[in-house]
């Protein structure tokens, strides 16, 4: 597993695993005392679509997390962009008692496939406004049972609704 960083406070309130994040993100959660680890999902070109690699990437580092003393009865979230934000729903479908929320950030999450209907965590699919990538996301939307809101969003607002979304759905776990 590919790990880049691992931010911790103190006393965190989450972890919030991040699958191709933009930096803004990490440090707007950071500002509220989560926990973020980013996982590196850069691999050969040849796998750079295959959502089941990417999303087994992000198993391990929900799982690696949850080895750590300070973070393993942390409630998850999930933030992902691109492809990471399949690769974080694959994720979220197979660890349903620990992922309790999922943010997407001009994701494609219509490529995490069958799993989307079997996601229980809420989720948040943030595109930049004017992207041609809100049809693609109001799909991935009607196919998921799970909780799930589309914000079309300057990407200056990015941060601060990955932030509100964790908050809702994280501290009241912790």
């Amino acid at each position: 597993m590919a790990l880049s960083l691992l931010r911790l406070p103190d006393r965190p309130s989450g972890v919030v695993v991040m699958a191709d994040a933009a930096a803004g993100v990490a440090d707007a959660l950071a500002e509220l005392e989560f926990a973020t680890l980013a996982v590196d999902l850069n691999v050969d070109e040849e796998d750079a679509h295959d959502i089941g690699l990417l999303g087994r990437r992000v198993l391990d580092a929900i799982d690696w997390a949850r080895r750590q003393p300070a973070l393993e009865q942390m409630p998850v979230a999930l933030v992902g962009r691109g492809t990471g934000a399949a690769a974080a729903l694959v994720a979220a479908a197979e660890r349903l008692e620990v992922v309790h929320a999922v943010i997407s950030h001009d994701g494609r999450p219509e490529l995490a496939g069958e799993a989307l209907p079997r996601v229980e965590a809420p989720t948040l699919l943030i595109v930049d406004a004017g992207e041609a990538l809100v049809g693609l996301n109001r799909e991935a939307m009607h196919r998921m049972r799970a909780h799930v809101e589309l914000e079309v969003a300057e990407p200056a607002r990015v941060a601060q609704l990955a932030a509100e979304w964790c908050q809702r759905y994280l501290w009241s776990m912790a």
